[in-house]
């Protein structure tokens, strides 16, 4: 009776070790172990024989599709189940009262991935209650490549003593493992797409914090976003959630929504410019389809929206063109006769002082009025070019008579540098004339209370371009008209019509030129004029025509323009503005 006891102390010991370190990992082992535990509480009954009560244990044991094997305390093994037959190919009766150690010495395993498994889980025994959740590439020599699960636990109460006995658990988890790498390649796969998509994607749960993030987003707001960040902070740079919120909306109602946001962007330097972006939000559902996240697509829609206001200002300007067409034509009919009864008047009474203090300010208001009618027919009307060869020093020379007597009052400095060998352009020649006026005058207005103006003309990309340098020392374009310099009729001139630089940019178009604006950093402004040699139409040949403003300094004079080489030693803005992009 005495053994019987000491053989049921030795399983009740065995199973609850088993119970206790594979509870949870194999489903069948825990029903097998339920079953043995009713089976060792009829094996204390003096009615139930022995010899069944093992036989149901063996029986069990060899049911779960986990591997045992059981050593006592001398390391002779008592267990041995069926998977851990199939396993090592080695029979029961071959191991059971053997020594797991000399096993591994006399039996014959038929491949080494084999013998190298046994050996490892010889080791791991000294180490019973530390091996735990281990792995073992098994590679037989034929059949597929096997990952093999091991822990090994003490017998008894003691966490660390070996002295009762160990159990050592197998588990095949290859087809686990493949599915988890399955799972790793596709969240790679996954993750290159959400990274290669252009456009910004977050993800953000109900209290607004960032769980996701792709790499364009950072490009997109220019600024590291970080994980964890709420997304009010990373995108409108604010404290508190957006205005119209489309995520909010999302998490409210479960429906996508769409809406079209402003950002004020900071750049590398103090400036700060205007994005327009437009977000899209999806929900996320979980299982009972509530919203726990909301996925956010943000696409960069500034030329978009910018192009629909060009398109919505050039419709505008289409029309007042017309109107003012008509209205310049009917002036300057009136304009005609007024003038001509001053001129009358003033040689009619000559002698008269009063008569013709008035008669010289009737004149110079409708020569004034004239100037504007001009603007006003030059820019509705279309261009025609009539193709001569033009030299560009002779153009900047004509361009200046008309401004020699301003230059002589407000004490204006010219400092000429044109190359005598200068080639000549195809070109109309009044319209560049025109063009190079409008800058010239631009320039000298710039100057109210004297300063240098500095002229230069040097050839470019192997003669193929002439460049025409303009530069003032004037007090430069303030910040916020700096996108605004090259639309139509803005002006901050009293007398100003805010054409100017709208008819310089035409003709230089029509001839497939451009324009550069800059502002130096010793103040003042430099204009670049390039044009070719050869006549080039609906084909701009310098890059594409644009009129761009470049910006070395923070302060500047909206009635300046002038200009740099920016062939020789260019200077790095930084910002540039490409008229192109501005409306009208």
């Amino acid at each position: 009776m005495a053994k019987r006891n000491h053989t049921g102390r030795t399983a009740f010991d065995f199973v609850r070790t088993i119970r206790q370190k594979t509870s949870g990992s194999v489903r069948s082992l825990g029903i097998g172990i339920r079953q043995l535990t009713s089976s060792l509480q009829l094996a204390a009954e003096p009615d139930t024989p022995r010899d069944d009560m093992l036989l149901h244990l063996g029986n069990l044991l060899d049911s779960v599709t986990t591997g045992i094997i059981s050593l006592d305390g001398e390391g002779r093994i008592v267990v041995f189940n069926a998977v851990a037959e199939k396993l090592f190919g080695l029979p029961r009766v071959m191991v059971i009262g053997r020594n797991m150690g000399e096993i591994g010495k006399i039996m014959g395993f038929d491949d080494h991935a084999r013998r190298a498994l046994w050996e490892r889980l010889t080791d791991a025994v000294w180490a019973a209650g530390a091996a735990r959740d281990l792995e073992h590439d098994l590679l037989p020599r034929t059949g597929p490549r096997k990952v093999i699960s091991y822990s090994v636990y003490p017998l008894g109460r003691r966490a660390w003593s070996i002295g009762n006995g160990v159990v050592i658990k197998l588990e095949d988890i290859t087809r686990k493992r493949e599915m988890e790498d399955q799972i790793f390649d596709a969240r790679k796969r996954l993750l290159a797409v959400f990274d290669g998509i252009t456009d910004g994607i977050q993800v953000v749960d109900d209290d607004f914090i960032i769980t996701a993030v792709n790499k364009s987003m950072t490009s997109l707001l220019a600024r590291e976003i970080k994980i964890g960040a709420h997304c009010y902070e990373a995108c409108s740079f604010d404290v508190k959630i957006c205005v119209n919120c489309p995520a909010e909306e999302t998490f409210r109602t479960g429906q996508p929504v769409s809406a079209t946001k402003k950002l004020l962007q900071t750049g590398g330097g103090t400036a700060k410019r205007e994005r327009y972006v437009e977000i899209t939000t999806f929900p996320l559902l979980d299982r009972f389809n509530r919203v726990v996240q909301v996925v956010e697509y943000i696409k960069d829609v500034t030329e978009r929206v910018r192009l629909a206001e060009r398109l919505e200002h050039s419709r505008r300007l289409a029309e007042l063109g017309e109107m003012a067409a008509r209205v310049a034509h009917e002036v300057r009919n009136p304009l005609n006769a007024i003038t001509g009864a001053a001129h009358y008047l003033s040689t009619e009474y000559a002698n008269d002082e009063t008569l013709q203090k008035f008669t010289d300010l009737i004149k110079r208001q409708a020569t004034r009025v004239n100037q504007v009618a001009s603007d006003l027919l030059y820019v509705s009307k279309p261009l025609g070019i009539r193709l001569t060869a033009v030299n560009i020093n002779a153009m900047l020379d004509q361009s200046l008579d008309a401004l020699r007597e301003q230059l002589r009052d407000q004490n204006i400095e010219v400092v000429r540098d044109l190359d005598p060998d200068i080639p000549s352009i195809q070109a109309d020649e009044l319209q560049i004339e025109q063009a190079l006026h409008n800058i010239l005058r631009n320039a000298v207005e710039a100057m109210a209370g004297g300063g240098t103006l500095r002229l230069s003309t040097i050839p470019a990309q192997g003669r193929s371009i002439v460049e025409i340098r303009i530069e003032d020392t004037g007090h430069g374009i303030p910040e916020h008209d700096r996108e605004r310099i090259f639309q139509s009729f803005f002006t901050t001139k009293i007398k100003g019509t805010g054409l100017g630089l709208t008819i310089v940019q035409r003709v230089l178009k029509n001839h497939g030129g451009e324009i550069v604006i800059e502002q130096p950093a010793t103040g003042g402004t430099r204009v670049l004029v390039q044009l070719p040699v050869q006549a080039m139409f609906g084909v701009p040949p310098i890059e594409t025509f644009e009129g761009r403003l470049r910006s070395e300094t923070s302060t500047s004079s909206a009635e300046s323009f002038g200009v740099e080489n920016a062939t020789g030693n260019p200077i790095t803005p930084q910002s540039t503005l490409n008229a192109s992009k501005l409306p009208g």
